[in-house]
């Protein structure tokens, strides 16, 4: 058994069978490794580099018969895994696919999964933060989201394999440590790898984010959307708004049609229908009460707040506070 931080070694290896369940149970927090009885464990042997809000892995788990990884818990990254040998079938509550060698297969954050390996699995894995992700989807398409982003459990490889393949190698000899620690290498790399898995991978905002890039926003546009969010606790109106921006309502409403594609009040109205949800996921842990989370995105008419809430995420606000 083996356990190193050098670049050009593995960051752990083994023949041991119980040596690798404990090490995949203690790196990941969320995943379990299990054996068939019919199967002999050969060897694992786990590659990371660490860069930013990024980890990058290779990994190579060998057994004579099959094995199987459950994540059986929620994380707080999306896990994108690039196979490059080996055939897994993943079962969650997408259904089941089966990846094969050139097939990416992707573990959303909140999914319960299983990975049902036929012999061996060796594939570069990315762990990449739901909120950096999300973050930067929101910056590109100019708006927030209506939910969590959902990618497509399994797709061909659009070619990054061959991309992380290079980073990969660059580690593992040596040559690349010291790049990857460069502060502004790292952002970029962030910044380009994110971008590169949102324009190759199918998911639920895909069909906007492949839109031509639009003309930004004029400037009052913008500055009524700073004052809205700032002021979310006000009673808000068209004219006020218009006053903050330094424009008339009827370039208020021209603005926000053109150039976002919806009224000043449905702005209004969905910026605080965001902050309410993330009262009532937080108040899972601070004891918070619907009415408060209301309150404190704005909302006086409780009965209307219940409506619109479930108009537009699916579900009742009593529904995602008791949700774990």
């Amino acid at each position: 058994m083996q356990q190193s931080a050098t670049p050009g070694s593995p960051r752990f290896s083994t023949t041991n069978v119980e040596a690798c369940r404990d090490y995949i149970s203690a790196a990941t927090g969320t995943h379990e490794f299990g054996i068939t009885r019919t199967s002999t464990f050969r060897d694992f042997a786990h590659h990371e580099c660490a860069i930013g809000r990024v980890s990058l892995h290779r990994v190579n788990l060998d057994c004579t018969n099959g094995f199987q990884i459950t994540k059986a818990d929620s994380a707080s990254y999306y896990s994108f895994q690039f196979l490059l040998d080996g055939e897994c079938r993943v079962d969650g509550p997408f259904g089941t696919v089966l990846a094969k060698p050139g097939d990416v297969f992707i573990l959303d954050p909140d999914q319960i999964t299983r990975e049902f390996w036929s012999r061996n699995c060796l594939q570069f894995l990315l762990r990449v933060d739901r909120d950096y992700v999300e973050q930067t989807i929101m910056a590109e398409l100019g708006r927030t989201l209506s939910g969590h982003l959902v990618f497509d459990p399994r797709v061909p490889d659009p070619g990054i394999g061959s991309w992380l393949g290079h980073i990969v190698d660059g580690f593992k000899q040596g040559s690349g440590s010291a790049i990857l620690s460069d502060r502004r290498v790292v952002k970029g790399f962030e910044q380009t790898l994110v971008n590169m898995l949102l324009a190759g991978l199918r998911h639920s905002e895909s069909d906007e984010y492949a839109r031509p890039v639009a003309v930004a926003a004029p400037y009052y546009v913008k500055r009524a959307e700073n004052f809205i969010r700032a002021n979310l606790n006000d009673d808000l109106t068209v004219d006020s708004i218009a006053a903050a921006a330094g424009v008339s309502a009827r370039s208020m409403f021209y603005g926000f049609k053109r150039w976002r594609d919806t009224t000043p009040m449905a702005f209004v109205r969905n910026a605080r229908l965001d902050v309410a949800r993330k009262e009532l996921e937080a108040a899972r842990h601070t004891g918070a009460t619907v009415s408060q989370a209301a309150i404190n995105a704005g909302f006086t008419n409780f009965s209307q707040f219940s409506k619109i809430y479930k108009a537009r995420f699916g579900e009742t606000p009593s529904t995602t506070l008791i949700s774990k």
